[in-house]
């Protein structure tokens, strides 16, 4: 192929406004607002955190990194997030997207970001740049009773906002793999990550929050993006689980839960389903081995669809 190739991060919103086009073209089942949402409304991300590969002024092919923070017993962990991994179909098979990957690792490196992850359906694409997949559970509920609670409504932002985040911490702060967010985080997140506003709901007693939900409903299933509670972790999450069933006529549930919130939420009737799709990555030595243990474990880390990159 004529023409130097140039690979580097994106200097501005024109281009990122590109790289948007770039992937709407290379993933045809995914709207393009939802590369729209990840790639313009993300005030956490700087231009040149989004990897460009170029020829001829021409982008052909992109990798999406993410700074994110992580809560990992106790401690903030700093680590990247890969996504939007997209190459213009006619430029596939030239071994674009592997540059731009390795280019992105060594990005991610060089910011010093302590270990990479991604979702992947892809497995062997990504495990020959050093990513290991990491086993979850994802918890299926189905004939789940439906009922009203006069307690649960829908998540009011200027009213609610500031109790949701204190539940957010409280309930995630010891967790491992929750992430860490800050206030341009909770910010980007609402622009983001494209929940169904009717089904954040909050639970309410006394006039304070105990406890949310947030989910989107797909195929007459309810999948939970993220809960959180202050006391009676159990008995709020089936009320609130409950409360989403009332509101979708929809009684099958899915939500991917650790070993510890499994012990948190005391469930009991329902089936698991292995799941592979998250990838690690570590580099050096960011990690103790006790930490690293600690995200490989199976089914021990708590990683939110609502933070999904």
């Amino acid at each position: 192929m004529n023409g130097k190739i140039e690979i580097r991060g994106c200097k501005n919103k024109d281009e990122l406004l590109k790289v948007v086009n770039v992937c709407d073209l290379a993933f045809k089942k995914t709207p393009y607002e939802y590369f729209e949402r990840h790639l313009l409304k993300d005030d956490t991300l700087s231009p040149e955190d989004t990897r460009i590969l170029m020829i001829d002024g021409e982008i052909l092919s992109s990798v999406q990194v993410f700074p994110r923070k992580i809560y990992l017993k106790g401690d903030i962990i700093d680590f990247a997030g890969i996504g939007n991994v997209a190459t213009l179909p006619a430029k596939r098979k030239l071994g674009f997207a592997e540059m731009v990957m390795r280019d992105a690792i060594n990005y991610m490196k060089a910011k010093d970001f302590r270990f990479s992850l991604l979702t992947t359906t892809i497995h062997r694409y990504y495990e020959k740049f050093g990513y290991k997949s990491l086993k979850r559970e994802l918890i299926e509920m189905t004939n789940v009773s439906s009922k009203f609670y006069d307690q649960v409504r829908k998540f009011n932002r200027e009213k609610d906002y500031e109790s949701i985040k204190k539940t957010y911490l409280f309930y995630n702060q010891k967790s491992i793999g929750s992430l860490y967010r800050d206030l341009i985080y909770w910010e980007s997140q609402f622009a983001f990550c494209g929940e169904e506003e009717k089904l954040f709901l909050v639970y309410e007693f006394d006039g304070y929050i105990i406890g949310y939900i947030r989910a989107v409903g797909e195929n007459d299933t309810i999948k939970i993006l993220e809960f959180a509670a202050n006391i009676d972790y159990s008995k709020v999450f089936d009320v609130l689980v409950q409360s989403l069933c009332y509101q979708t006529g929809f009684t099958k549930v899915e939500i991917f839960l650790s070993e510890s919130e499994k012990q948190k939420l005391l469930l009991k009737k329902y089936a698991t389903k292995i799941d592979t799709d998250l990838m690690i990555l570590f580099w050096g030595n960011k990690l103790t081995e006790l930490q690293k243990l600690a995200l490989i474990k199976e089914n021990n880390i708590n990683f939110w669809l609502s933070d999904f990159f």
